[in-house]
């Protein structure tokens, strides 16, 4: 009886432990409750046969991913009926999909051995991030973005370093709970946290003041965009805080994404006044806007930015590489001919740019990367590598309403600066626009849903870390370490059955 009582508790646990996971990511971001979040997971691993194990894991990742991205539901973009209905069951096979790779994991984790754990879950989490359809949302590591102590790891192992820190925290406790030998893992646990507090002691210090900037956030619904008195309302809007702004004398000021609706290449008297702007107060400009060009097959869209220079107007600009989608672009729409029957007005139909740009002052170097283009850590770490001493994210929330989505979107940027040694600057539309150091610290962050001026002095950047420099080779060394124990594992299965022969 009691023991059927304690297999009636451990389910209980199992699937609220999905949703108190939840509970380490942002806007709630208590990061110590990812600690415990996969002792029932454990638990039932080593009860279950590879089979239920695969099964478990899945209604695990199901609950988690259903919990995790329940705002999905809530985007508004502006498309047809019809559209909306596949949307909704996009998020749906979503939701199936990405439970996936929790499935895998507790396979793998149950044919391998618990001591896999911290390793095979970066791997599927790195692999979950390619193809056209990557999706780096939700990685365990992002649990830490407010413990600064365990994120910066994410200087040496990357993010996913800091997922398998997590998922050996979790080892490491259920071991002391269930373990016979408890003091073993009690003394691991020890080790495990008093360098993480050393590292980050190490690591930290007081960064001088690099250069100046202004971030300007217009808190412009989406859906006021459409006419052309709402986009006119706009640019007169981007023309009063450009004027406030460009008064305190900044290096540089930034407008979010889709700042202007219009080309701003184009002629106009708005981009005179951007160019009068930077002219005047000799500051530099850097704003989003839209980007035509027509070829042999037509016209070509592109999401992109523009940077203006102190007498020179426009000086570079950068197109969108990692498109949306679903949203910017359809993926495999080539391949895929249901796809073709979707139609989303102006959605989907952006072409991708080719080109890192490294975008050059006479007091810094920065790229910028547009929306969610932030949460993939490669994208990013091509740009530092290639000059950027600053890394800013332009970008349009307000798609997302007053959900978690915001909130979780800005704090999976952190991460970025952290790996590379970087500050990063963040100019939303909406919010949250914010500016912080190469530590992961925000010093500055304005409020969701408000019209502000954010004034701030972007810190230095660091000489180097070992992600910026080797990149995810963490990756790479776990999948050697997990293909190797295979092989070994087949040897001697192999080897064991040629003897009983």
């Amino acid at each position: 009886m009691k023991e059927k009582g304690s297999k009636s508790y451990f389910n209980i646990l199992f699937f609220l432990s999905p949703l108190i996971l939840n509970l380490g990511y942002a806007p709630i971001s208590i990061s110590f409750v990812a600690y415990f979040s996969f002792i029932p997971f454990f638990y039932y691993l080593e009860k279950l046969n590879s089979k239920k194990a695969f099964l478990y894991g899945f209604f695990y990742g199901l609950i988690f991913w259903i919990a995790h991205l329940w705002w999905l539901y809530f985007l508004k973009p502006q498309i047809t009926q019809t559209t909306k209905l596949l949307l909704y069951l996009g998020i749906i096979v979503l939701f199936f999909y990405l439970a996936l790779y929790f499935a895998l994991f507790a396979y793998l984790t149950k044919i391998t051995s618990l001591f896999f754990a911290p390793i095979i879950l970066p791997i599927l989490e790195f692999i979950r991030t390619k193809s056209e359809i990557g999706f780096p949302w939700g990685l365990i590591g992002y649990t830490q973005t407010k413990n600064l102590i365990f994120l910066n790891w994410a200087s040496i192992f990357g993010i996913y370093g800091v997922s398998a820190l997590v998922i050996l925290l979790n080892l490491l406790i259920y071991k002391i709970i269930f373990h016979s030998d408890k003091k073993r893992f009690l003394i691991l646990l020890i080790i495990l946290i008093s360098s993480s507090i050393g590292y980050y002691s190490i690591r930290v210090k007081t960064l001088p003041d690099f250069f100046k900037v202004a971030l300007l956030q217009p808190n412009v619904s989406p859906e006021e965009k459409g006419t052309k008195e709402e986009q006119i309302r706009l640019l007169n809007q981007l023309v009063r805080m450009t004027k406030i702004a460009a008064k305190r004398k900044p290096h540089l000021i930034i407008y979010p994404e889709t700042a202007s609706l219009i080309d701003i290449t184009f002629d106009s008297p708005y981009k005179e006044f951007l160019k009068a702007v930077s002219d005047t107060y000799g500051c530099y400009l850097l704003i989003g806007t839209p980007r035509y060009e027509k070829d042999e097959k037509g016209f070509r869209y592109y999401n992109a930015c523009v940077l203006f220079a102190p007498q020179k107007g426009i000086v570079s600009e950068y197109r969108k590489i990692h498109l949306v989608p679903f949203s910017e672009r359809i993926p495999y729409y080539e391949k895929i001919k249901i796809f073709k029957l979707i139609e989303t007005e102006d959605m989907g139909n952006y072409s991708p740019g080719e080109e890192y740009t490294v975008f050059k002052t006479d007091q810094t170097s920065f790229s910028c990367v547009i929306c969610f283009e932030s949460i993939f850590p490669d994208l990013i770490r091509e740009f530092v590598k290639r000059g950027a001493e600053v890394i800013v994210n332009i970008t349009n929330d307000g798609w997302f309403g007053k959900t978690f989505g915001p909130y979780q979107h800005y704090e999976l940027a952190i991460a970025r600066a952290v790996e590379n040694g970087v500050s990063l600057v963040r100019c939303a539309n909406n919010g949250i626009s914010l500016v912080c150091d190469p530590f992961g610290k925000i010093y500055k962050k304005s409020k969701l849903f408000d019209e502000e001026i954010v004034f701030a002095n972007v810190k230095m950047p660091l000489k180097n870390t070992i992600y910026r420099q080797f990149g995810d080779w963490f990756i790479l060394f776990s999948a050697i370490a997990l293909v190797f124990y295979f092989i070994i594992k087949t040897f001697l299965g192999c080897l064991f059955f040629s003897k009983r022969k």
